[in-house]
């Protein structure tokens, strides 16, 4: 039995990024074998098993047959038989395909360490069109690696293309959809796995919706710059969905109210076809309500700033106020048409003034049908007040 680092890991260590998870296949053992030197089997379609001390996952090595259409339609040969050139040569690109034994040495049948001198994406066999899902994981290597220089082969985007026309990527399932799509988000460069699936038309399957549009991008890197968390840059991203390429900002308020209800039943109907988080969906949902009010806040009277606060829930939800002021500082710096906002704005100091109201007391001898309304009005006297005298404060 010989046992070999593989995958991720491996790669990850050759270009010096941190990676947590690590990944081991074994030569030469089943199933019987594994189990009496204590690994604990786990993997259902094909054997992989647990470290009795780490917990790290070992998988006896495997050939892949496809029975049908999907991801998961594949026969698994999993005998002692299965070498590890056999194993490497099923996976995806050839970065990927590096084994590093107990000893150190690297195994790299593919050419994976000259692509990752060249800086190249590039599939390791023609067996790569078997599997839809590897059309997302290249757009999603591309998002984690092209800060580093990396582009896609054109072969392997030449096979992600047909991947797409076929009709495959169809038949995964949401939840796989939305994993890559998360973890790309999470990537250094999350605009390029939108790009890449736009270039190879597996953006057209999956997200028809979409209109990569500049600003759309552009808010997306520019988010990306501002924060790790997913459920701003998926906000930035979907802020643009449903509008129109032509400018509607001289047409009438009937027009900007269709096309604000346009994005949110789109937005909707890509939160249910994925499976999107509620935190992400209803993020991207109160940017696309309330973003461009940012940029004239001054214009707007006390009971229209409360409502923007009220449906934020910004009172027992600051988190989320301040997730909604970075997507907004997101799309105003790259937006063409120069929008004035500041973090620091009118909204945050009113939602400061209405936080800091003793409830207890201003309730107090007052009936309790009427609590809601009695501090509503009494928040808007305050926030009338700073608005009106901004110079005398609260």
């Amino acid at each position: 039995m010989k046992i070999y680092l593989v995958g991720g890991a491996v790669r990850d260590k050759l270009l010096g990024i941190p990676t947590e998870d690590r990944d081991w296949v074994v030569i030469g053992s089943n199933p019987a074998s594994m189990m009496e030197l204590g690994y604990r089997q786990v993997g259902k379609d094909f054997p992989v098993f647990l470290h009795p001390t780490t917990g790290e996952q070992y998988a006896l090595a495997r050939t892949e047959k496809k029975t049908g259409s999907g991801h998961t339609a594949f026969d698994f040969n999993v005998s002692s038989t299965v070498t590890l050139e056999d194993d490497l040569k099923r996976r995806d690109l050839t970065i990927n395909a590096i084994a590093e034994g107990l000893d150190g040495k690297l195994i790299d049948p593919f050419g994976g360490l000259s692509d990752i001198k060249n800086k190249l994406l590039k599939h390791v066999s023609e067996a790569f069109c078997e599997d839809p899902l590897r059309v997302l994981r290249v757009a999603r290597f591309h998002a984690k690696l092209s800060s580093l220089g990396f582009s896609i082969s054109p072969d392997t985007l030449r096979v992600m293309s047909e991947i797409s026309q076929s009709g495959e990527l169809k038949t995964l399932s949401p939840e796989r959809i939305w994993q890559e799509f998360q973890k790309s988000l999470a990537s250094p460069s999350p605009d390029k796995f939108i790009l890449t699936l736009e270039k190879c038309g597996a953006l057209k399957a999956l997200l028809p919706e979409m209109n990569i549009a500049l600003q759309t991008l552009n808010s997306l890197s520019c988010a990306s710059t501002l924060t790790k968390e997913t459920n701003i840059r998926y906000a930035a991203l979907m802020n643009d969905i449903g509008k129109s390429l032509s400018d509607n900002s001289n047409q009438g308020k009937h027009v900007k109210s269709y096309e604000y209800e346009l994005q949110l039943q789109l937005q909707s109907l890509i939160k249910e076809r994925f499976n999107v988080p509620n935190d992400h969906a209803v993020l991207a949902a109160l940017v696309c309500e309330h973003h461009q009010k940012m940029c004239r806040l001054k214009e707007l009277g006390a009971d229209e700033l409360l409502s923007i606060i009220e449906s934020l829930d910004a009172i027992r939800r600051p988190e989320r106020f301040e997730r909604f002021l970075t997507v907004c500082e997101a799309i105003s710096k790259t937006s063409s048409k120069n929008l004035n906002y500041s973090r620091t704005n009118l909204l945050s100091e009113v939602l400061k003034i209405v936080s800091n109201i003793d409830v207890k007391k201003l309730l107090r001898n007052q009936p309790e049908q009427q609590a809601r309304e009695v501090v509503r009005q009494y928040r808007l006297q305050l926030i009338n007040k700073y608005i009106t005298e901004p110079s005398e404060g609260i």
